[in-house]
């Protein structure tokens, strides 16, 4: 077997990438390494299909690469998807670098073609060099000092461990000929700079500086999965019904707590692409924050917010309800009704004698210390007052909130009802003592949810 034919095999085996002659989605640019990439799979045996995106960025040379890559395709008798993307229109709408759209488009496309799939990528060790140098001008951590792992979900490299002279030097041996992009010349971009000005000069202190870091970012790798592994227990630890014990994430060693909540955020939903440390560094102010009722935004439209001595990781809600919205509880006492955040009320009346048990959010009062004509379901009101017990006097809701750590988030939503003299009922409080049963018909009030 050719050599490289050999060591494109092995790692293939080494990382269980592959079944013998299972299907596989190539992405095919036209370039050297995807070439050498499709060849070589073609040759092994697997069933090769082959995805090629024309970014419409270079004119006659990106029609030139999609011809190239039907040719290739017709030479090899591999089927060809093609899609057309106007990659410098989507950057601008999406507000993100060139590279970073061309990027995320691709593996949208290869994704949604290949769906559950194999989909391999060429990336060889020299990307790995160049990637381990982007990330650490960066500003990485050690996740991104990994670079580019053998295989990731349903997408696999079987040319991580080749360079990119042995790639050609296969692809001479075939007589195969491959297009080269005329923006990979160009330092403008910052890969570029790093192909064409960094990367020569570290060879010449090191002719085999690829493999080295081949070799260092697998070692890193290993350590990288013991630790992704260590904070997914540890975050489960901390998770408390919605959210987070902040007690156990300030408990944590520095790197380790900076890791869990990185890991709750992207387990929440939030957009890894967009998070960096600062993000990070703001979390771990939230939580150490003395402000029991904290928040900061996060990327793609999340935020974090503090609960006493809880975090949640929620989604920003735009829909603005009317706090001020109110409801006369004569219209309420048919049937139960909706509240806010789906909760509901339930008001029934009963003839004086009624015997009631006492529950948690099931409030009974005296139907003839409620005017109402004037009586209404609302949220609070700033001077918001009321009486629990003659020991405990008189407080205000804001007060109460507090004294209760009803988070702040939550004190607007909360029910409340109360005619004209003032507050009768408050969800999770209780009611006024001044309108408990004294021998009249009774008025039920219950919270659901």
């Amino acid at each position: 077997m050719d050599k490289f034919l050999y060591k494109v095999k092995s790692v293939i085996q080494s990382f269980n990438m592959l079944e013998s002659s299972q299907k596989v989605f190539v992405g095919l640019s036209g370039g050297a390494d995807s070439s050498a990439l499709l060849i070589a799979l073609c040759e092994l045996g697997y069933d090769v299909k082959a995805l090629h995106l024309n970014h419409c960025l270079r004119g006659e040379e990106s029609q030139r690469d999609e011809m190239f890559c039907i040719n290739l395709c017709r030479k090899y008798n591999v089927d060809l998807i093609i899609r057309r993307e106007n990659i410098a229109k989507l950057s601008k709408e999406e507000k993100k670098s060139i590279e970073t759209t061309a990027r995320d488009f691709r593996y949208k496309f290869f994704k949604d073609e290949a769906k559950n799939e194999k989909i391999a990528t060429a990336h060889n060790s020299n990307d790995v060099l160049e990637t381990m140098i982007f990330n650490m001008t960066r500003g990485t951590g050690l996740t991104g000092l990994c670079s580019i792992p053998p295989l990731r979900d349903n997408i696999i490299r079987p040319l991580i461990s080749c360079e990119r002279d042995e790639i050609e030097d296969y692809l001479k041996s075939k007589n195969q000929s491959f297009v080269v992009d005329s923006s990979n010349l160009s330092n403008e971009y910052t890969r570029n700079k790093i192909r064409n000005q960094i990367i020569p000069i570290l060879r010449q202190i090191n002719p085999n500086v690829q493999n080295s870091v081949f070799e260092l970012a697998s070692r890193l790798r290993q350590e990288e999965n013991f630790l992704i592994e260590l904070t997914k227990s540890e975050v489960e630890k901390a998770r408390f019904r919605d959210g987070y014990n902040i007690d156990i994430l300030l408990d944590a060693n520095i790197c380790l707590r900076h890791r869990m909540l990185k890991y709750i955020c992207e387990k929440n939903g939030v957009g890894m692409s967009e998070f960096s440390s600062k993000h990070v560094l703001a979390l771990e102010n939230l939580i150490f924050n003395k402000n029991p009722s904290a928040k900061i935004s996060l990327p793609c439209g999340f935020l974090a917010k503090r609960e006493y001595k809880i975090i949640k990781i929620e989604k920003k809600n735009d829909n603005k309800e009317n706090d001020n919205k109110e409801i006369l509880i004569e219209n309420l006492l048919v049937q139960d009704n909706l509240w806010k955040n789906e909760s509901k009320i339930c008001l029934k009346k009963y003839k004086k004698n009624y015997v009631f048990y006492k529950t948690f959010n099931t409030f009974y009062v005296d139907c003839d210390t409620i005017d109402m004509k004037s009586c209404v379901l609302r949220t609070r009101k700033t001077g918001d007052k009321i009486c629990l017990s003659q020991k405990g006097g008189t407080k205000t809701l804001k007060k109460l909130f507090i004294e209760k750590k009803i988070p702040s988030e939550k004190r607007c939503c909360l029910a409340v009802i109360a005619d004209r003299y003032g507050v009768v009922a408050v969800e999770n409080i209780g009611i006024d003592i001044s309108r408990k049963p004294s021998g009249g018909d009774i008025l039920e009030i219950k919270f659901k949810g």
